[in-house]
This record gives structure tokens, sequence and C-alpha cells, in this order.
């Protein structure tokens, strides 16, 4: 496979680009609706234009862009209608992903504890974008003991779309931080307890709660 001038393959240049562009998104420094402007943003996360392009492609067919005839691609913009949508279809791939997980060893449990409190330092310290990642990292761990990959990478996926659309000043309200760690707590509890019923019941919960963070209290979607 051919490299670029530092030895770098093409598709991981990708697969770096789209990422940093998700972080850009997650972070607000590019907003829902915004024209991509693809020089400035080569630049700005060092990549040529050829990596970039495809980058964008990739979250064009996440949803997490869009492409315009005459204005090019453009933050893609959710109302609630379809952040409502999202969060219905991740309560459905989520719930049959905890139903088939396997049985954590106690490492895994200890990591899991390990990630909730680096994820409440990085809430007291105010870093959105770790407290994304460390919250990501703390439930794919736990999806990826399913053995469903197809649903696991659904659910990644609409996590990328909706997550740009949480509060970023609700992370500093006591009241959030003590409700992640309890219900996090509680998360690995059930894991180490291996009770999937109530598991399911307590991550639903969790869920609806970042829905309604997201965009204000609504009705749970029907097909919960």
């Amino acid at each position: 496979m051919a490299l670029d001038e530092n030895g770098t393959e093409p598709l991981q240049l990708t697969l770096q680009a789209a990422a940093h562009i998700r972080g850009l998104i997650i972070d607000r420094v590019l907003l829902p609706g915004e024209k991509i402007r693809q020089v400035e943003l080569a630049q700005r996360i060092g990549v040529s234009r050829s990596p970039l392009r495809e980058a964008l492609r990739t979250l064009e067919s996440e949803g997490v862009v869009a492409y315009h005839t005459n204005r090019g691609y453009v933050v893609a913009r959710l109302d609630e209608g379809d952040l409502s949508q999202i969060y219905a279809m991740r309560a459905l791939f989520e719930r049959e992903l905890l139903v088939t997980i396997e049985r954590p060893d106690e490492s895994m449990l200890t990591e899991l504890g390990l990630v909730n409190m680096k994820m409440m330092e990085a809430i007291d310290y105010g870093d959105f974008a770790n407290v994304l990642r460390l919250n990501r990292e703390f439930h794919f761990s736990i999806f990826d003991l399913s053995p469903l990959n197809q649903f696991r990478r659904e659910v990644e996926r609409l996590w990328h779309l909706s997550e740009g659309y949480s509060a970023r000043c609700w992370w500093r309200m006591p009241e959030a931080r003590t409700r992640i760690d309890s219900e996090h707590a509680e998360i690995i509890r059930l894991l180490r307890t291996f009770e999937l019923e109530d598991l399911v019941e307590v991550c639903e919960v969790h869920r609806v709660g970042g829905h309604e963070r997201a965009i204000g209290p609504s009705p749970r979607p029907s097909a919960l």
C-alpha cells in the first residue's frame, strides 16, 4: 500500500482526520449548519486535501456532515424530532447488546471504575471533550462484551450523530455529576452480579436522562 511522505497509510490518515473533525463538532468549534471550508480545515488538522475529502465522505455516510450542491459539506443539523428518533433507535440496539453480553471479569470491572473516576475528574475540571471520550469508553467497553458487532457499529454511528448535542453547561451542574456517578456505580454493580434485566432498566434510565439533558424533557419514545 502506498504511503504518504510521513510513511503513514492513507486509510489511517483518513480515520485520524475523521476523528479530529468529530472532535471539532463535539467541541462546538464546528457548529450545526456551518459550511466546512476544506482548505482551512486541512491546515487546521494537518492533513492534505485527499484524506480530508475521504474523511468527509466517511462522516457523510454516518450522517455527521451533509453535502449540498453549490455549497459543499456542512455540519449536519438535527432538530428535536431527529434526536428523539436517534435515542429511540439507540434504546433498541443497546438493549440487544446488553442482553447478550458475556460476564465481565473483575479486572474489567475495576477498569470501568477507574474510567468513571477519571470522568468525574474531567467534569470537575470542565474538560468537556474528555468527559465525552471517557463516557464513550465506559459504555462501549460494556457493549464490546456482546458478540453483536453489527449492532455495536450502528450504536456507535448513532452516538456520533447525537453526542455533540449534549449541553456543555450541564456537566458543570453538581446534581448532574452526582447522578452520573451514582448511575455508573449501579451499572458496575449489576455487571458484577450479572443481573441483565436490571442492567437494561438502569441503562435505559441513564440514556433517557441524557436525552432530556440534550434537548429538554420529553415523553419517552413508545418503542422503549
